[in-house]
């Protein structure tokens, strides 16, 4: 899938994935939002070659920046995980992993162009011998992009923001492994991405010099691990690293007259340890994370730590495999939590596999929640616990894999705004997410017809009303015919109305349609030609206030043609 993406987003691939929704802001660089199985987007746990990466500030990864030409793969946990990986896993994670080297030398150079000028470069290689590996990778991206607004003509602010909102990117990734003898091996990982985004902003008509609204980011990550063999049974390994997340205004403050600034910096350190028994496996797992803040506003606090405690038994007997967990987060600045999971499968044959999960979760409040300077802040907001449920049937073959899983997610001491005059963020809500999804990938002959679709509940037990941007039907289906070295496709994307933020506004629900080719020529040469929208569907995933009135809706790419050739040497 990422390599047919072409000039494609993450947030535009996730969005084609089983159970999960997102929300853009605009084009290419625009804020981006995704929401695993009805959960919010602070819900999510976002790791980049196993480090967390993101804002403690507002709960968010600026995945939008984070180029699809320097990723190896992605991987999706749905469902609770805050029993492995801590703070934040209610709905679920998602990993990411760049390129990294192998056996031999190959280097390769890609090339795109698309609607809105943009325009892509990627070049790198990989490289290695039976002991060391490594890798560089590098990308540049410019596009003119659009208006992030949508014409209103209700709207002073919309008036004077109706520009194009370009977009820079720039990224580096490198990787380093080294195979000291069979017990030892140590790996190294860089990972560096900053970006110039222009976007459109509602306060404009406060101001009428205010109106090339941009910002600059930066999302940079490295570590190191040391992984040995104790003995033939007990594999023990160390990491250390440290994630940063910088985005700058770049626009001065209309009431202060500044350039606001939020950075994250995330050190963090794992001490895994995986035991082999006579009868299924041991994991003892110590976890460190410190989360600091540099920002130009002063807030109370601007720092936490945490230490994870986590043990875990995995064990495949026969017909049946067993995976349980227990973790303890000791944190500076809320109570103690302590979360779990169990989970059994039964494989009825070789193509039936019946399976079910209990696990709890929690989310930390973010900084701005607790600690932004005015009067929205509430430094006692506790953190949101969950509890969830679920069920899988699969079936697979050769030719055919079919999976249908219900899950339930009951999350308590939800954080809202409360709704007085001062909106002051309290936990004064609950919600529940019932809802099934099921996906299939079945080959006829050449033909290949893959999809998922998702029904599902996410509702606030105390209002009754679906969380905003969360829709109770979606989901999206390809058809790929290969023929010898082309691969033509068709892909679908859609959902219901999601309700906004604003009272009795919806989203009105859509369907896109994408068409994709791509051909290999001498194993070395591939053309991916994709024509994006090809209905020219006019649809949005986000609003901001009433649209009717003088509010605005958030433009999505009409009908865009892209080309993109690449040459593995």
């Amino acid at each position: 899938e990422i390599e047919r993406a072409g000039l494609s987003t993450i947030p535009q691939l996730l969005q084609q994935q089983p159970g999960v929704e997102v929300k853009t802001t605009g084009g290419p660089g625009s804020v981006s939002t995704v929401f695993i199985r009805g959960t919010s987007s602070t819900h999510v746990i976002f790791l980049l070659d196993g480090l967390r990466i993101g804002a403690s500030t507002n709960g968010s990864a600026a995945i939008q920046n984070i180029p699809l030409s320097q990723i190896e793969r992605i991987e999706i946990v749905r469902g609770p995980a805050s029993s492995l990986y801590g703070q934040d896993g209610i709905g679920g994670v998602i990993q990411i992993f760049t390129k990294k080297g192998k056996k031999g030398f190959h280097p390769y150079v890609s090339a795109g162009y698309g609607r809105y000028k943009t325009k892509e470069m990627a070049a790198g290689f990989s490289a290695g011998n039976d002991s060391t590996s490594f890798s560089l990778n590098l990308s540049g991206m410019n596009t003119d992009g659009f208006s992030a607004f949508v014409p209103n003509d209700n709207a002073a602010s919309n008036l004077r923001s109706l520009d194009r909102d370009t977009y820079r990117n720039r990224g580096v990734s490198s990787s380093l492994s080294h195979q000291f003898n069979d017990e030892i091996k140590i790996d190294f990982q860089y990972f560096l991405t900053t970006a110039k985004n222009m976007y459109d902003n509602g306060f404009a008509s406060y101001d009428p010099t205010e109106i090339d609204y941009k910002d600059k980011t930066k999302q940079e990550a490295y570590s190191a691990k040391l992984t040995g063999n104790i003995n033939d049974y007990w594999e023990s390994s160390i990491k250390i690293g440290k994630s940063t997340d910088l985005n700058s205004d770049q626009q001065k403050d209309y009431v202060q007259g500044k350039i606001n600034k939020f950075e994250t910096s995330q050190y963090q350190l794992a001490w895994q340890n995986n035991i082999n028994l006579d009868y299924g496996s041991l994991v003892l797992l110590y976890d460190y994370l410190k989360e600091e803040i540099d920002t130009t506003n002063v807030y109370d606090k601007d720092k936490r730590d945490n230490h994870g405690f986590v043990l875990g038994y995995n064990m495949q007997y026969e017909k049946h495999t067993i995976q349980t967990s227990l973790r303890e987060d000791i944190n500076s600045q809320y109570d103690n939590e302590t979360t779990g999971s169990i989970g059994y499968a039964y494989q009825i044959n070789s193509q039936w596999k019946v399976s079910s999960l209990f696990g709890t979760a929690f989310v930390a409040p973010n900084f701005n929640q607790l600690y932004f300077p005015g009067s929205y802040n509430n430094p006692d907001l506790k953190p949101e616990k969950s509890k969830n449920i679920e069920a899988s049937l699969k079936y697979s073959d050769n030719s055919t894999s079919i999976s249908l899983t219900a899950y339930q997610n009951k999350i308590d001491d939800f954080i809202v705004s409360s709704g007085d005059p001062l909106y002051i963020q309290d936990n004064i809500n609950k919600a529940k997410i019932q809802g099934m999804t099921l996906s299939a990938d079945h080959f006829l002959g050449n033909l290949q017809l893959k999809g998922s679709v998702t029904n599902e509940s996410p509702k606030n037990e105390d209002t009754d009303k679906y969380l905003p941007y969360r829709a109770n039907l979606y989901g999206s289906t390809n058809l790929n015919y290969y023929v010898q070295d082309w691969i033509f496709g068709l892909e679908q994307i859609g959902s219901r109305g999601r309700d906004t933020t604003t009272s009795s506004i919806k989203t009105k629900g859509y369907m896109i349609t994408n068409l994709v080719t791509n051909y290999v020529f001498n194993e070395k040469f591939t053309i991916n030609v994709r024509l994006d929208n090809a209905l020219d569907k006019d649809y949005a995933l986000a609003y901001s206030g009433n649209p009717d009135t003088s509010g605005f809706i958030y433009q999505t790419p009409g009908r865009s043609l892209s080309a993109n050739v690449r040459y593995d040497f």
